[in-house]
């Protein structure tokens, strides 16, 4: 599976987000997107998703345009985003229950009890989701997410609100999607976690991919030192060693 995005741009008023932006992906990749505050890396991943509309370019899936007016097609990506979309006076049991029926998975209670199971809310999945704390609902983001066996998986600061144990968590299953073939974009300045997993880190700065590289091919200090390099402010970046 190949995601292609060419010459892609986004416009807010007279603000341009996404400046003709081009970016590869691959099924069986986890693909890191960094980048400072309003660099457009939600921007990009409303975009893919379909949430925000485009001014211009294409996005193309194995050589075909894709029709974002397709529901097909929009079944097929999972979603995180900074909104979980959950329902506070539901349980998670409920919540799910919801979007299974929603996504027309036709998921049975014991297969929904399996997706809390491997989020580890299956003790919790009676409970109204208003008394989860804020771990508990991202994890319960994370299981509505892939719910509906998405072959593409696009999350936005995923690791938001977990603890170590739920960052490990989650880890173990991106590597088991990843396994699976499953195309992963995630944003994120979270490294010490995206290091462990990551097989690509990707620089969105100034609405353009700035800089990309493989994960074995730098250490955690040069690939901070690389960061900060192309994303400081001008006067910044001059004072840094060579």
């Amino acid at each position: 599976m190949i995601l292609e995005v060419k010459a892609l741009t986004k416009r807010y008023g007279r603000r341009k987000i996404l400046k003709e932006l081009d970016l590869t992906l691959n099924g069986g990749e986890i693909a890191c997107l960094l980048g400072p505050n309003g660099a457009g890396k939600t921007t990009l991943l409303r975009a893919l998703a379909h949430l925000a509309s485009i001014q211009s370019g294409e996005v193309s899936l194995d050589g075909e345009i894709i029709d974002f007016k397709d529901q097909t097609l929009r079944r097929r990506i999972g979603l995180i985003m900074h909104q979980p979309f959950l329902y506070e006076n539901l349980t998670g049991l409920e919540n799910l229950r919801f979007y299974a029926e929603l996504y027309q998975t036709n998921q049975t209670g014991e297969a929904l009890k399996t997706a809390l199971e491997r989020v580890g809310l299956n003790p919790s999945r009676e409970d109204p989701v208003r008394a989860y704390s804020s771990g508990m609902k991202q994890r319960l983001t994370v299981a509505r997410a892939l719910l509906h066996d998405p072959d593409i998986l696009l999350m936005d600061e995923p690791y938001t609100g977990l603890d170590q144990q739920g960052c490990k968590l989650l880890n173990q299953i991106l590597i088991e999607e990843k396994t699976a073939g499953r195309l992963i974009l995630i944003t994120t300045h979270e490294l010490d976690y995206t290091r462990q997993i990551a097989d690509r880190f990707i620089t969105l700065h100034l609405g353009r991919i700035a800089d990309e590289f493989e994960n074995h091919e730098l250490s955690l200090d040069r690939i901070q030192a690389r960061y900060q390099a192309i994303t400081a402010p001008r006067e910044i970046a001059a004072q840094e060693p060579k």
